[in-house]
């Protein structure tokens, strides 16, 4: 399971509360909760992105069916859906064919390999309405996350 440092926290909070870029990022779930406290590291996806630093983590409203059969039981806040789990850094992004699927367990081939860092779970889910893409968090839902983080 996770366990982040406190400084992860505190540094995920301080951008929230400055005027540093930050974007929503919309995952279903069990891949949420995954990425929050089993060290998925890597999000596949279809498309490229220039933007790196902080997300917030969002569980979309849907669910990956397949993999929830598959998805531990007693995961924390797995069934969590619209709401924000966890804060993530993203450092960068690359091709499949780069690494060969070797940059993670849970890389998938011909896909876009999206690189997290410093994952901060929140103690709570944070409510909130996800999007397509990467989205821009309203200034509320930035200070009520920065709050959860430093609870």
């Amino acid at each position: 399971m996770n366990t982040t440092p406190p400084t992860t926290h505190a540094a995920a909070a301080a951008a929230l509360r400055g005027t540093e870029p930050v974007r929503g990022l919309t995952v279903r779930q069990p891949w949420t909760s995954a990425i929050t406290h089993l060290d998925k590291r890597i999000e596949n996806r279809a498309r490229v992105t220039t933007f790196t630093g902080w997300l917030m983590i969002h569980a979309a409203l849907q669910t990956d069916q397949e993999a929830m059969r598959d998805a531990p039981a007693d995961l924390p806040h797995i069934k969590a859906r619209g709401a924000i789990l966890a804060m993530a850094r993203l450092t960068g992004c690359h091709r499949s064919i780069d690494c060969q699927q070797t940059c993670s367990t849970w890389a998938q081939p011909d896909r876009i390999h999206w690189q997290l860092a410093d994952i901060a779970a929140l103690t709570a889910p944070v409510p909130a309405t996800g999007a397509l893409y990467l989205w821009t968090p309203t200034q509320e839902l930035r200070q009520a996350v920065a709050a959860e983080l430093t609870r």
